[in-house]
């Protein structure tokens, strides 16, 4: 019958298999900091490490399409993901110069502002209504920040404005893919995305070291930072990015959403626990607000 919604119920257990899926994502991205640790302890800077891992993650998706007989997408959309692509570049550019400058607590709650910024350009840009949930949550993740970076407001305040960039350049990403590109085979798509975020960071490199604008550029050097190198592509990016694109349409996009605030808690985690950071009171009391924002936003 036409003109009808199907209320046909998903198969038992797809629910919990697509939490796990999300849960196991979410874990994966949070992981970056231990392996980003040991590459930069050999002599990595975030330009070489990170076009490494885009250039790795993209070879290994490629050749996985390639023997299943899965094309690229072609034309507009191929342009469409490879902007996408630049833009998560762009985000994880920041972050990772963030991590270096200040610390990964910090650069992890400040980019986990991005929820808000996309709420903000609905409320401005789209003309969604202003609802109070929503202005609250933006004031309680601005306030969030503000109290963790206030508790290290001695550190580098560019390091502050590199992780706000990297929350920028992610949610303007999730805008554009979300009313741009419509995803009709999500390896394939993400595969392009890896492509678009090699091509930035290879523009990046040659373009610093043409200019000569002395930001370092030093590519993994020795075994145990490529080792961390292709843990970083492998366990920390194409893991995640297959689990969540396998989980999230089980989950429901709200549901998927808030599991994955458990990427920061792991992130800081780690950083507190195995790279030895210290966790000030108000870094936090500041990363609660902030997850608490992102987590009230997602539902919404």
């Amino acid at each position: 019958m036409q003109n009808t919604i199907s209320t046909t119920l998903p198969p038992p257990g797809a629910y919990l298999k697509g939490y796990l899926l999300v849960i196991v994502a979410a874990v994966s991205y949070g992981l970056q900091p231990l392996f980003a640790f040991q590459a930069y302890a050999d002599g990595a800077t975030p330009l070489g490490l990170l076009l490494c891992r885009y250039i790795i993650a993209f070879t290994l998706l490629l050749a996985w399409l390639r023997w299943r007989n899965i094309s690229l997408p072609a034309g507009k959309a191929f342009g469409q993901y490879l902007i996408i692509g630049v833009g998560y570049g762009c985000a994880a550019l920041g972050y990772y110069t963030a991590s270096q400058s200040t610390s990964v607590s910090l650069a992890v709650i400040v980019m986990f502002t991005f929820p808000a910024f996309i709420t903000l350009y609905s409320m401005v840009v789209l003309k969604d209504p202003p609802r109070t949930s929503r202005i609250l949550s933006m004031v309680m993740g601005l306030g969030g920040v503000i109290l963790a970076a206030g508790s290290d407001i001695h550190g580098d305040l560019g390091g502050i404005g590199w992780a706000l960039f990297a929350a920028l350049s992610y949610g303007a990403s999730i805008i554009y893919g979300s009313h741009n590109a419509v995803s009709k085979q999500p390896l394939a798509d993400s595969c392009v995305i890896m492509l678009g975020g090699a091509l930035i960071f290879g523009v990046a490199i040659l373009g610093s070291t043409l200019l000569d604008t002395g930001i370092p550029v030093s590519l993994p050097s020795g075994s145990s930072s490529w080792l961390a190198t292709v843990g970083l592509a492998g366990f920390a990016t194409l893991l995640p990015a297959i689990c969540f694109i396998s989980g999230s349409p089980k989950t429901g996009a709200a549901n998927a959403a808030t599991i994955s605030t458990l990427e920061p808690v792991v992130a800081i985690s780690i950083a507190v626990l195995m790279i030895g950071e210290s966790l000030p009171v108000g870094t936090l009391l500041g990363g609660v607000l902030v997850l608490a924002a992102a987590i009230t936003l997602a539902r919404k």
